[in-house]
């Protein structure tokens, strides 16, 4: 459901729930909620989905972490669980 042009999505991260959210003119909007293991302050950051969807799809795991300092920070992904390889993924925001 993400905008054709920027594949604008918005992650809004609270105690232990991601909510994920994108807005296309011609079709609507879109929300999903997804529980997470996340301690800190309420944060908004913006991504181009595409850009996650290439990680998520070879990654390989089930579980995926995401490092970030803030929501104007780039983002570090890596997979949680695969002891086999040590690779990262670096993604920077969008701004929405």
């Amino acid at each position: 459901m993400a905008d054709d042009r920027s594949h604008a999505i918005r992650f809004h991260l609270s105690k232990d729930q991601l909510l994920i959210s994108s807005q296309n003119a011609e079709e609507g909007e879109a929300r999903e909620t997804v529980e997470t293991s996340f301690g800190g302050d309420d944060t908004d950051i913006g991504f181009n989905a595409q850009y996650l969807q290439d990680f998520l799809g070879v990654v390989g795991t089930e579980q995926v972490a995401f490092e970030f300092k803030d929501g104007n920070s780039q983002a570090q992904l890596k997979p949680v669980s695969d002891d086999a390889h040590d690779y990262k993924y670096i993604v920077m925001p969008m701004r929405l």
